[in-house]
């Protein structure tokens, strides 16, 4: 296995990139997932793509992918061509600021809308249909569409559904990756299906941890989940590609946390 260690930017959803980067610096990282909540760094802006790219260059941060917003209307998967095409926007936005400040990802969400009680053919078909238009987009700007496992309640976040959505996309056509989210898969059981499902797909990976019950946002290994089922199980694979802590924001300093955090994943992770 070869991975290499990022951290999320979007951790601290209410404060601006600018000073979490400083902090992320402070704390020995070298390579980000830009995050995209409303408050924190806003991809539709110039302004803020340029002085992002200006801070990643002064700080020697290498931004490795960005994660496309998501929530309310920007849906991919919505019967609603105009709120289809909307989230379709949101991503091709992300991604062409991700291109402007030297990145090559762009995680995107299928849906976070809960399953239950849907027409799971028709919303799946519409993801199928929004991925084949991304991928091609995103083709010309030299960025890769990845696509993360969702939350087991939401659309896409049964094996078999992603399965689906997967099948459907031709590799040669479509080329799209997948973020294996750590505790989106295990919360629902399903990380070794996941694993079989998405297989050489799989690039990137959103490493975080839970106490079993919700999407917790912890450090690796202050939770719940067998880290080392997760890393035999990504040697297996012959995984290569990044490993992306996704942490939610401490109450006390980021640096110290994430300090922390990073000598955990590596002791657990052996990236």
């Amino acid at each position: 296995m070869k991975c290499r260690l990022a951290v999320s930017t979007g951790c601290c959803v209410n404060r601006p990139f600018a000073g979490i980067l400083d902090e992320l610096h402070a704390a020995g990282v070298s390579a980000v997932e830009v995050g995209t909540p409303p408050r924190h760094f806003d991809p539709w802006r110039t302004d803020e793509v340029t002085a992002l790219g200006a801070r990643l260059k002064r700080l020697d941060i290498q931004p490795i992918a960005i994660h496309a917003p998501f929530g309310g209307l920007l849906d991919l998967t919505d019967p609603n061509p105009q709120h289809r095409h909307a989230a379709i926007g949101a991503v091709l936005s992300a991604a062409s600021a991700l291109r402007d400040v030297g990145g090559s990802r762009v995680v995107v969400h299928v849906s976070d809308v809960p399953r239950a009680g849907q027409n799971l053919s028709e919303r799946i078909g519409h993801a199928v249909d929004s991925f084949r238009v991304l991928a091609r987009a995103c083709r010309y700007m030299n960025v890769t569409v990845v696509i993360e496992t969702p939350l087991p309640h939401l659309i896409g976040g049964h094996p078999e559904d992603f399965a689906a959505i997967l099948e459907s996309l031709d590799q040669s056509r479509t080329p799209v990756a997948v973020c294996l989210d750590t505790s989106h898969t295990t919360l629902g059981g399903h990380w070794d299906r996941f694993v079989r499902v998405a297989g050489p797909r799989i690039i990137h990976v959103h490493a975080n941890d839970h106490r079993g019950h919700r999407d917790d946002h912890l450090r690796p290994g202050d939770g719940t989940i067998d880290w080392t089922h997760v890393r035999e199980s990504l040697e297996a694979l012959g995984f290569e590609g990044w490993i992306v802590l996704e942490l939610a924001c401490p109450d006390g300093a980021v640096t110290s946390y994430v300090e922390t955090a990073m000598r955990q994943a590596r002791t657990l992770l052996a990236c």
